[in-house]
């Protein structure tokens, strides 16, 4: 699976990098540093992950538009 950076996978999500920090930092999104740097790798099975795990009604809408968006890269 492709890896993302924090300003694609907040692209992906339809969010601000920072809220995709946020979520980095709180362990709700897995994420990985690239050897021997700060730079932060987020796979697009780990945003789907997220995306299933926090799926609520309120969402739904923007959470089905961003998960179409990542299929997309998935298939292409």
């Amino acid at each position: 699976m492709p890896l993302h950076t924090v300003e694609e996978a907040a692209e992906l999500m339809k969010v601000s990098p920072d809220t995709v920090r946020e979520w980095v930092r709180s362990g709700r999104l897995r994420a990985s540093k690239l050897a021997g740097s700060k730079t932060l790798r987020i796979s697009t099975d780990d945003i789907m992950a997220f995306y299933d795990a926090n799926e609520t009604r309120a969402k739904e809408e923007k959470a089905h538009a961003w998960k179409e968006d990542i299929m997309r890269l998935i298939v292409s």
